[in-house]
């Protein structure tokens, strides 16, 4: 099996790793892995026609052609420009997972990269997903050394630390040696940027296409012959230092080092709405305690949630314009969750968003910060969101909640992940293409990628571009 970085780890060893560790046969990572595909699979196909995907799209058509295939389209471009797409489509609608330990939407990157690249190189899917799991692990090993500080500060780690790992990733499909697996990443490190200044504008999902596109590049450079530093992440100049992460000393990442591979011992954290994670907390405690005691919306005079202070800064649109400031608004969020006791792509369109009686309840939720620990910026989900609802009748309902519905300590269901991929794919495709799709990314190690790839495209353009009429 492919054993995880050992803790302490160089870049040169971490290169060695990458070129000569044998194929994975982890089977919890291998089922973990799928799921990550499956559900990245879906969330592309429904993020395909939002307009960023279709202007991303536009812009690269004409000058990036290339026998790669986009989902949710019969044109295909090169593989550098299909990951741009379809990692920004995977972005679009903020319905992919979360990687606690690096803090980043990471198959978002990951998976359209390694389909865009597996496909041009002929790879079956037990590849990709060897390639996968250890990209996870590059973006893991990284994280130890910059998060938190690195996401306190601002980056957005799925375009920084996401672009190193799917060069990682890469550099693994393509078999490179240890010096090339090396230069990979140290290239990757000088395409790695993105703030989360970008929340609410379509330049956020732009972010995961950019990093799926830099990686691809950067292993290719590095397959070719071009050299980088081979310590790019140490020093004062170092990759590290220079995003205000931490630079650890040996010690002080065995003390952090994860036991066994990252998608195993953290695992990916999959969402039930599709919108910033970061208001996940407090919908899953409206939601529930709404449940546990019967309650309908009008009972309800106000909700009040305090936040870590890196969710309350991640939702700054109290009272959102559109349906992307919506994704990062915990006003609307936790207004359609009171309201409608469940919150759904269709809850996310313009029309959605001017719903007279949602925005008549935003002002009856209250978001407050409870700031750090007291040592410094905390990892996520290391301190709770505590809600309260204020019922009419004077009574008060508190929930704290640690982890979101969708982390291996809260698993969403089989049958609920199945849901979300039809609801998702049927924007794109028909129910029997939906269905062969799913039956073949579920046997995923036995395909060749040819053959998954070919039903991700529309071979009679695109049937669906939007989302049913708002409730």
């Amino acid at each position: 099996m492919i054993a995880h970085i050992p803790s302490g780890t160089s870049v040169s060893a971490l290169a060695e790793w990458l070129a000569k560790s044998p194929n994975l046969s982890e089977g919890v990572a291998l089922r973990r892995g799928r799921e990550a595909f499956i559900d990245t699979v879906a969330c592309c196909l429904a993020g395909a026609h939002d307009l960023v995907s279709e202007r991303v799209f536009e812009a690269v058509r004409s000058s990036n052609i290339g026998a790669c295939s986009v989902v949710g389209r019969n044109e295909t471009l090169s593989a550098e420009a299909a990951a741009l797409v379809n990692g920004t489509a995977a972005h679009a609608l903020d319905f992919d997972d979360n990687f606690n330990p690096a803090v980043t939407h990471a198959s978002a990157v990951l998976v359209p990269a390694l389909l865009a690249l597996g496909e041009v190189i002929g790879v079956s899917g037990g590849e990709l997903l060897d390639a996968y799991i250890a990209g996870l692990e590059v973006q893991a090993w990284l994280g130890r050394q910059m998060i938190p500080a690195h996401y306190a500060a601002g980056w957005h780690a799925t375009s920084t630390i996401g672009t190193v790992g799917v060069a990682g990733a890469c550099a693994r499909l393509l078999r490179v040696d240890a010096e090339r697996a090396c230069w990979a990443l140290s290239i990757a490190t000088s395409m790695a940027g993105g703030s989360k200044v970008q929340f609410g504008t379509m330049a956020k999902p732009l972010h995961a296409g950019l990093a799926a596109r830099a990686g691809i590049t950067a292993a290719r450079l590095a397959s070719a012959g071009v050299a980088g530093n081979d310590e790019p992440f140490a020093g004062e100049w170092g990759f590290v230092a220079l995003h205000h992460g931490e630079s650890l000393t040996t010690a002080d990442r065995d003390e952090a080092a994860s036991p066994g591979l990252a998608i195993v011992s953290a695992g990916l954290a999959q969402k039930r709405f599709p919108c910033c994670a970061s208001a996940h907390r407090t919908m899953d405690a409206i939601i529930t305690l709404m449940s546990e005691h019967l309650l309908q919306a009008a009972e309800i005079e106000r909700i009040e949630t305090v936040v870590p202070d890196y969710d309350y800064k991640n939702m700054p649109f109290d009272r959102p314009k559109d349906e992307l400031q919506a994704r990062f608004s915990m006003t609307y969020c936790a207004a359609v969750a009171a309201l409608y006791g469940r919150v759904t792509l269709v809850d996310f369109t313009k029309k959605a968003v001017e719903r007279h009686n949602v925005r008549d309840w935003l002002d009856r939720v209250s978001m407050y910060s409870m700031g750090t620990n007291g040592d410094g910026e905390t990892g996520i989900w290391e301190l709770p969101a505590v809600t309260t609802l204020l019922l009419k009748d004077g009574k008060r309902l508190k929930k704290e909640v640690f982890q979101p519905v969708g982390t291996i300590h809260a698993p969403i269901s089989e049958r609920e992940m199945a849901e979300k991929f039809r609801d998702c794919a049927r924007r794109c495709l028909c129910e029997s293409e939906t269905e062969e799709l799913y039956q073949r990314l579920t046997n995923l190690e036995q395909e060749k990628i040819c053959d998954i790839v070919a039903l991700i495209r529309t071979k009679d353009g695109a049937r669906a571009t939007a989302a049913s009429a708002p409730r």
